[in-house]
């Protein structure tokens, strides 16, 4: 396993904090007055363009377990966030 990555989540933007992983553990922090979406995708696939594949991201973290690489995708609506990447 890497690293921690803390990554900045832009308002109302999708990005990408994580690639090609088959498990990762995803931390909210800075997220006082926001509200926070996940997503993924096969790795090598588009980018979500909408959020009909989206949930809310309702606690502390959560983990991610899939069985081919995957990208996983965080929209933090309202006001930019971050979150901890463990992968």
């Amino acid at each position: 396993m890497a690293a921690p990555v803390n990554v900045s989540c832009t308002a109302n933007t999708w990005v990408k904090v994580a690639t090609n992983v088959t498990s990762a553990n995803i931390w909210r922090f800075d997220i006082s007055g926001t509200i926070m979406l996940q997503t993924y995708v096969l790795t090598g696939a588009a980018a979500p363009s909408d959020e009909t594949t989206a949930v809310e991201v309702d606690r502390p973290g959560f983990s991610f377990q899939n069985s081919v690489g995957a990208d996983i995708y965080i929209k933090s609506k309202v006001k930019t966030g971050a979150v901890r990447v463990d992968a």
